[in-house]
């Protein structure tokens, strides 16, 4: 897997039908290719979720795929949505390549904003799907 894919793969509210300004972005500056998942377990951490990549996993976490359009901030702009520091310790998500299942079952690395805090009080989506 490359270290800089063009994809980026979403689960919560940046997906479509969600309304702020960062999903709004991300709309606007990529090309949205279907639907997808990646092997893991997602957990509703308040009014937003939170997924951990397990490569296997019998759960998925399901989500929309987008084409990133090249030589845009948008990376950047979500980093900051997603409370991505330096200090990987201090971060809300972290931004990992993982691999991810099309919808016409081909694998493709897609960048993808991993939790990165505890879960043990948080409630287990065990179908994969965030509803909002």
């Amino acid at each position: 897997m490359t270290s800089d894919p063009c994809y980026l793969f979403t689960y919560g509210t940046l997906m479509r039908g969600f309304s702020n300004p960062f999903a709004e972005k991300l709309h606007a500056l990529s090309s949205y290719e279907g639907k997808g998942y990646f092997n893991g377990l997602l957990y509703r951490i308040t009014w937003y979720p939170g997924a951990i990549y397990e490569e296997k996993s019998d759960s998925k976490v399901y989500g929309e795929i987008y084409r990133l359009t090249p030589g845009t901030e948008l990376i950047k702009d979500l980093d900051e949505y997603e409370d991505v520091f330096e200090d990987e310790a201090a971060s809300l998500y972290v931004r990992r390549v993982v691999p991810v299942t099309t919808e016409s079952k081909s694998v493709i690395p897609c960048w993808v904003y991993l939790y990165n805090q505890p879960v043990k009080d948080c409630a287990l989506l065990s179908d994969g799907l965030f509803r909002g």
